[in-house]
């Protein structure tokens, strides 16, 4: 096939609108109207609708004649491969008459689930025009499916089309496969996804701004909305969508000369916390951000927001603008009433419960849509009998079950088979990335044996849990075995550092690098979500400790992990253990701060725990020092403990010769950031570093008149360089798509029928 002419893959194919529900149907019939005929839609819910599902307005046939009515009804059936039949509008007829009585019917629009066979529509048009219906439409299942195909701005609308049926019977070859492969275990979802005001808030905002950053609690439903975006970008402008798994991954995928990408960054600031390795690297990206946005690429970021609001803290100035400033986020767990009940309702839907329970839970799905913590993960867990055993006592325990997620989930992990839990162990340990081919190695021998089960058995209960709490996926071209959602990894974690003997097993087992970036030492200070090592597993951790290999990357992660997530104690018996862990190097970075420098702040605590020899005092001292006169970095100033690695003469000696930086250097510095300013980059960031050094030098020299209106003088010269370059700053903006994607304004006037009346049918 000729890629730059891709086709369809089938021409006449029907979707599965028969799954939708009645509401459902209802709001994509709504969606239709708005795009196909460009009119703002009222919606109207059953048993008050007056014979109209939903309204819109249409212009007078001549100019001087005002505005008109145009009704929509439409017929939902759940039931497949059945067509419309004459007789299916006669219960419609009198309604229709009594509102063309009172000039509300002129134009109708009977719109259904059901396939339309041209006599039948023709029939029906006749029947509407004989009670005075003036244009009568009848349009079925045909028409719906044409308008979708036909339409990426409904598709993201409604993307819960994508799962309707084979993405060939939508898409082209090359869309559907790249949309198959971003997607993959996601797929079966968009069945059941309801696109909220979240949904379309990001869709506007990533058509504005070419980035969005997606936040919310665990299980709101962050990943799915950002697959749903890529995958638009995919259907509409043929971007290349790259899925990356945190800022490395993006650093080592990224291209500065390319165009019309879309990076999806999963996580962008830490799985479950905050990793400093992120933040840094974010810190050296996003200036390259901004210039890929100026070249028409788009970026979908996702985090947690007690992550993303220690990550926002630490990036300071570094941060791109439409973050800093919120323009750029998006809340995704905020859900309105009726967007809970819609989630609820598809999941229970679509779920495997068996009637009986489904009629028992049915009264009360209403108050448990209405619960606080009420997320979409929690109505997918709802629906799947492996997670309901312990649900007994309604309503009772599903209202627990809603507002205590986690223990209830603890709970059902708890009850699998020894070699089930022993599997779920296992997958964590490789950070839901278990290849498959390799899921019986050494590491399955250590958990099979803390478990007390053979390896033959862990590995056939990973088939066991397959779809009900494991998938299959591609990553990096390998099958591997990973949590149907991120929320699995925090249950196993807690479970793990509840029990000495697992946490042990977790010391033990699991990659040097899940080590350092996921856990903390019992008596540090504490990390939401960390698996919490405790004293009586701290031989084993300091084993490890020690056995970690001298490379720059990873020498980096123990020396954070030795400042900010272990006793004092812990670190000075790694220290006196193995004492040339001080004279290894982590990885710097001439964007970084050298109050971040984790190598100078390791040093800096040993000197405090008096073990610091003081030849290595002397070179962490010459590296602040350094930065200060060289890099005008004074972020050290106001951290103690890095302060005394100086001896008192030194830092004297110090302070003079910054103050004769204030003569020349400073304004020569300042030449230079102009000389090598892009007038379209973030000009905050470009002078930040002598921005910094004026507002520190201001402070320290605060009581000396003769320099203070120097340093003002010197202000003022940096405001008028960054003036002067941004004079020839760029007005030209790239086009997307997603400006022309405006959400729907669709009014909702809910009354009358639960949406919940057929959950059990």
């Amino acid at each position: 096939m000729n890629d730059h002419n891709p086709i369809p893959q089938a021409s006449n194919v029907s979707l599965a609108l028969h799954t939708l529900g009645w509401k459902g149907f209802q709001d994509l019939c709504a969606q239709v109207c708005e795009v196909a005929f460009g009119r703002t839609v009222s919606v109207y819910r059953e048993a008050q609708d007056g014979g109209q599902d939903a309204v819109f307005m249409l212009p007078g046939r001549e100019a001087h004649e005002p505005l008109t009515e145009a009704t929509v009804q439409c017929k939902f059936s759940s039931r497949n491969n059945i067509r419309l039949r004459l007789g299916d509008i006669s219960g419609e007829l009198e309604t229709v008459e009594k509102l063309v009585s009172e000039g509300r019917a002129s134009t109708y629009y009977f719109l259904t689930s059901l396939g339309v066979d041209a006599p039948v529509a023709a029939k029906i048009r006749d029947a509407l025009v004989a009670i005075g219906v003036r244009e009568a439409h009848v349009l079925g299942l045909e028409w719906l499916t044409l308008q979708i195909k036909s339409s990426p701005r409904l598709r993201a609308l409604v993307p819960r089309v994508y799962g309707l049926g084979d993405l060939s019977t939508i898409l082209d070859e090359r869309c559907a496969t790249q949309t198959e492969a971003l997607l993959g275990h996601l797929l079966p979802s968009l069945k059941v996804y309801v696109p909220t005001s979240a949904h379309r808030t990001a869709v506007r905002t990533l058509g504005e701004h070419k980035l969005v950053l997606l936040l919310g609690a665990p299980a709101a439903g962050k990943s799915m909305l950002a697959a749903i975006l890529a995958t638009t970008a995919i259907d509409s402008e043929h971007h290349q969508t790259l899925k990356c798994e945190g800022p490395l991954e993006l650093r080592q995928r990224w291209n500065p000369h390319e165009r019309n990408r879309l990076f999806w960054v999963d996580d962008a600031f830490g799985p479950n916390q905050l990793r400093d390795d992120y933040v840094d690297a974010w810190i050296e990206f996003m200036p390259k951000v901004k210039a890929a946005v100026e070249l028409g690429n788009h970026f979908i970021l996702t985090s947690r927001t007690h992550i993303w609001n220690a990550a926002k803290h630490k990036l300071g100035t570094r941060n791109h603008p439409l973050l800093a400033d919120d323009r750029a986020i998006v809340d995704v767990g905020f859900l309105s009433p009726e967007e809970r009940q819609q989630i609820l309702y598809n999941h229970m839907k679509a779920g495997n419960q068996i009637r009986p329970w489904k009629q028992a839970a049915k009264p009360h799905l209403p108050d448990l849509a209405e619960q606080r913590y009420f997320l979409p993960e929690i109505a997918r867990r709802l629906s799947d009998s492996t997670y309901t055993k312990g649900v007994k006592s309604l309503p009772k325990d599903l209202i627990r079950f809603v507002n205590e997620p986690q223990e209830f989930l603890k709970e059902t992990i708890l009850e699998l088979t020894s070699a089930q839990q022993a599997a779920m162990t296992l997958v964590f340990l490789a950070r839901s990335r278990l290849a498959v081919h390799s899921a019986g190695d050494a590491e399955c021998g250590v958990v099979a044996d803390k478990f007390g089960v053979t390896i033959a058995s862990v590995v056939e209960a990973l088939g066991q849990l397959l779809g009900a709490f494991l998938l299959k996926r591609l990553e990096s071209g390998q099958m591997c075995w990973g949590f149907i959602h991120p929320t699995f990894a925090d249950a196993i974690s807690s479970i793990l550092s509840e029990r000495s003997d697992l946490v042990g097993l977790y010391v033990r087992g699991t990659r040097l690098e899940n080590l350092l970036s996921e856990a903390i030492c019992e008596g540090a200070p504490g990390v939401r979500d960390a698996v919490v090592v405790p004293a009586t597993s701290f031989d084993g951790l300091i084993g490890r400790l020690i056995d970690t290999p001298d490379s720059s990357g990873l020498n980096e992660k123990l020396f954070l992990f030795l400042v900010d997530r272990c006793p004092e104690s812990v670190t000075k018996k790694v220290l006196e253990l193995d004492p040339s862990i001080l004279t290894r190097h982590g990885e710097t970075h001439s964007w970084q701060r050298i109050r971040r420098n984790n190598t100078v702040r390791l040093r800096a605590l040993a000197h405090r725990l008096g073990i610091l020899e003081s030849s290595l005092r002397f070179e962490a001292s010459y590296e602040l020092e350094d930065a200060a006169l060289r890099k005008f970095d004074l972020s050290f100033l106001r951290q103690e403990n890095l302060l005394e690695l100086f001896e008192p003469f030194g830092l004297m000696r110090l302070t003079g010769k910054l103050i004769g930086l204030l003569n020349e250097a400073v304004r020569d510095r300042i030449s230079e950031l102009v000389d090598t300013a892009d007038p379209d980059s973030d000009l905050d960031d470009h002078f930040g570093s002598i921005s910094d050094f004026l507002r520190d030098m201001e402070d320290i020299t605060i009581d000396n008149d003769d320099l203070q209106p120097k340093i003002r003088e010197l202000e003022e010269a940096l405001k008028k360089a960054k003036a002067s370059v941004k004079e020839s700053k760029s007005d030209d903006d790239s086009g997307s798509f997603w400006d022309r994607v405006a959400p729907a304004k669709v009014r909702d006037f809910t009354a009358g029928r639960s949406i919940f009346s057929d959950v059990d049918e």
